[in-house]
């Protein structure tokens, strides 16, 4: 049986939770090509009767989610995983489930589905030894804890934990990066599409710590300088990286880069659920830091997810890997590439809502290729051996970890 929730031990609140940040009018997030999650309006009823987990900061009981998130549990303070302190979790869910309003454009992808809250992380708690609480270890125990839920078929992993290749060779790695590697085969296993962020990095030339951006350096053709988990396990994880605003195909560059990258999707909102109130949000915040925009592969993951979601609704004996599966090979791909070749920015391709849910092949895409970025690290630099993060909403500081990743790809 997995473990219950319990308090981090020593956990304590690191300073008061913050307020969201309220749009200041319709027009900073109204009709703009951002905002859209995919083209279209989700199918009515989507997500209905299915059950989706976000192992993440918490959700609060927003009441655009219309009471249809239940508490499952917090591996953080041992309360409830209703409280959302950081709000990043909220903000997920708004994505997914979040029931629409004349007020505004934000809405789910799959607004009739319910939510199970796992309170795994947040930078707003100060664990002994850490700015943050949560790490590898709770993150395995919450992802058991959430699988072994009766309903849940989808689940949201919209963090990474970020390690130089070097750190693998730790025997201190091996423990618990098995317990997570372990967790999530078994999540598979039962049946539960697991979707994964890719992970963020900074971008060249932004400064001072930021909401987004916890990973780094970018990885490169030549060179895998950085490498994430659960998103690595490629073989049981649906991993999401992020392109731009809707409609925009091109790869953000924040957005970690790796041969685990299945499919990508659009990164960047322009608001979501505020988890202090009733109201919508633009900007998150971690201790020391301003508020950031909603920005990153956490983002991307909640809309894969919600087409994850209504596909369950519509073949609930589809085999977890099949759904993967599906959503991949229907993507659009990357201008100039071919339909099936991998992009370590984007895998497969752009997720296609209306392709995945009717499996039907891409087109082809049309136009040349987009220049590869130049490489971020400058010759030379020692990135050397460094600890494993777990980054909720690429939280920075969330766990600091003596573990690492095994250097080797694992393929669909």
């Amino acid at each position: 049986m997995p473990e219950a929730p319990t308090a981090i031990p020593g956990a304590v609140p690191a300073a008061p939770c913050p307020a969201g940040v309220a749009p200041s009018g319709l027009d900073a997030f109204s009709g703009t090509a951002a905002e859209a999650p995919l083209p279209g309006a989700p199918p009515p009823g989507a997500g209905a009767g299915v059950l989706v987990a976000l192992v993440d900061t918490g959700v609060a009981p927003h009441p655009r989610l219309a009471g249809r998130v239940s508490d499952g549990g917090d591996f953080v303070a041992g309360r409830s995983a209703l409280d959302d302190c950081d709000g990043h979790g909220t903000a997920v869910a708004g994505l997914i489930a979040a029931a629409p309003s004349g007020a505004d454009l934000v809405q789910g992808r799959a607004p009739a589905a319910r939510l199970l809250a796992v309170r795994q992380a947040s930078a707003w708690v100060r664990s002994p030894g850490r700015t943050g609480a949560g790490d590898v270890g709770t993150l395995a125990r919450a992802v058991r804890h959430a699988a072994a839920t009766p309903g849940v078929s989808v689940m949201t992993l919209a963090l990474a934990g970020c390690a130089t290749p070097e750190t693998v060779e730790a025997p201190a790695s091996r423990e618990p990066l098995g317990a997570l590697r372990a967790a999530v085969r078994e999540a598979t296993d039962r049946g539960v599409v697991v979707v994964a962020a890719a992970g963020n990095v900074p971008v060249p030339g932004a400064s001072g710590p930021t909401v987004e951006g916890g990973c780094g350096p970018q990885n490169t053709p030549d060179r895998i300088a950085t490498v994430s988990v659960p998103a690595w396990f490629d073989d049981d994880v649906l991993t999401v990286g992020a392109v731009g605003g809707a409609g925009d195909g091109r790869p953000d560059p924040a957005s970690l880069r790796g041969p685990w990258v299945d499919v990508a999707a659009p990164g960047r909102v322009a608001a979501s659920l505020d988890a202090r109130g009733p109201g919508l949000t633009v900007a998150l915040s971690i201790p020391g830091a301003t508020p950031s925009p909603l920005v990153g592969t956490s983002f991307a993951v909640a809309r894969v997810a919600a087409v994850a979601a209504e596909l369950r609704r519509r073949k609930p004996a589809l085999p977890a890997r099949e759904v993967a599966a599906r959503i991949t090979r229907t993507a659009t791909p990357l201008p100039g590439r071919t339909a099936g070749a991998r992009d370590p920015a984007v895998g497969s391709g752009v997720l296609d809502a209306d392709a995945a849910l009717a499996d039907v092949a891409p087109a082809p895409a049309t136009g040349p290729p987009d220049p590869a970025p130049p490489d971020p690290v400058p010759a030379g630099t020692d990135t050397g051996a460094v600890a494993l993060v777990v980054v909720v909403l690429a939280v920075l500081a969330v766990g600091i970890l003596s573990v690492g990743v095994v250097r080797r790809r694992r393929s669909r």
